[in-house]
């Protein structure tokens, strides 16, 4: 698995979720509905500014959950996974959309 700083992430990117919400619950949900490693994976919807603040710059990433996340369960509607990210953070790259630099 590659890694890239967030700054340069791509709509269509597919990437982990952030490291804290994998160990805070992500990985215990994927045990507990006994889901395949794949279901972590977020694929890049949107990114754009946030505000900065004294530290600096920051993104905010929206993604989309795959198809296995969901299995099993009923939503009424599928809501994006948004998160903050600086642009400077080293971020887990599964793969990148064909023909992105």
């Amino acid at each position: 698995m590659d890694t890239i700083l967030s700054d340069t992430l791509r709509v269509g990117d597919v990437i982990l979720p952030p490291a804290r919400e994998l160990n805070l619950w992500m990985r215990r949900h994927v045990e507990e509905h006994k889901l395949p490693e794949t279901a972590l994976y977020l694929t890049v919807t949107a990114i754009r500014e946030g505000t900065p603040d004294k530290r600096g710059r920051w993104l905010i990433v929206q993604s989309d959950q795959t198809d296995e996340w969901y299995s099993g369960d009923t939503y009424e509607r599928r809501l994006p996974f948004t998160f903050k990210v600086r642009p400077v953070t080293a971020w887990p790259l599964i793969s990148r959309k064909a023909g992105a630099p």
